[in-house]
């Protein structure tokens, strides 16, 4: 007998659609919340009767769009692309070489940016005309982000050209561009069982239409959350705009 206490823990399943044509599912993604809010809209029609001015003759509901909103601190790339109204794309630098690059060195404490990221510090070489310049001691470099600058006490002049030679390593990953979509459209199934009885709850909804709530604070005191909320859509062969289902194997 299933309990009629419900206390869920599960595991949600997220499958994106770009022009109603699969990404894949993603999941199981550990959600701080997952909320789903039927709604409807109270029409009612006032008497003009006497002795009955303004009270209602006929009150009636009809169905507005159910609602979904998803907390989360577990944030896959396609969530992350989300909150951003982002497109996710992949990021691919291959490994290369820069050989007597030049730069015009800003005064200090600006920097010039070398193009190319990932540097290696083996075979770094920055020189000003046919002299060597010292790490530390006349520029200081960002190897990660591939930036270039002249220490304050150094022998660079403010807006000194020097050449740089250097390695770069490979670069893969994602990247987002944000501000570009303003939805995304996803199917979401949670795979929910109930810590009471153990028996399984299985949300399904066929379509969402998912836009982020909130800002993303990328310097927050706590783990970063993205809140993300829409409608659900009446989609062709479906009979409902999401499912509750409590299955019993047998």
């Amino acid at each position: 007998m299933m309990s009629e206490t419900l206390h869920l823990e599960g595991d949600l399943y997220i499958e994106t659609f770009t022009n109603n044509v699969s990404n894949g599912v993603i999941g199981p993604v550990d959600v701080n919340s997952l909320e789903v809010k039927p709604d409807s809209e109270k029409i009612s029609i006032p008497s003009k009767r006497k002795g009955k001015l303004g009270q209602a003759r006929e009150t009636y509901f009809v169905p507005k769009p159910a609602t979904v909103s998803i907390k989360t601190s577990e944030i896959p790339p396609v969530l992350l692309a989300a909150a951003f109204m982002g497109l996710e794309s992949p990021i691919n630098q291959g490994a290369g070489t820069l050989t007597d690059l030049p730069v015009t060195l800003p005064a200090h404490p600006k920097w010039v940016s070398l193009g190319k990221t990932n540097l290696s510090a083996t075979g770094l070489v920055v020189k000003e005309g046919s002299t060597s310049l010292v790490l530390g001691t006349d520029f200081e470099i960002n190897y990660a982000l591939g930036l270039l600058r002249a220490t304050k006490a150094g022998t660079v002049a403010d807006g000194g050209p020097v050449t740089v030679s250097a390695s770069y390593n490979a670069i893969t990953g994602t990247r987002i561009a944000g501000n570009v979509q303003p939805e995304v459209k996803a199917k979401l199934t949670l795979d929910g069982r109930s810590v009471i009885g153990g028996e399984s709850i299985v949300l399904t909804v066929p379509r969402a239409s998912l836009a982020p709530k909130k800002a993303v604070d990328f310097l927050s005191d706590k783990p970063i959350e993205i809140e993300l909320e829409g409608e659900l859509l009446a989609l062709d062969g479906e009979t409902a705009p999401f499912y509750v289902d409590r299955p019993e194997t047998v």
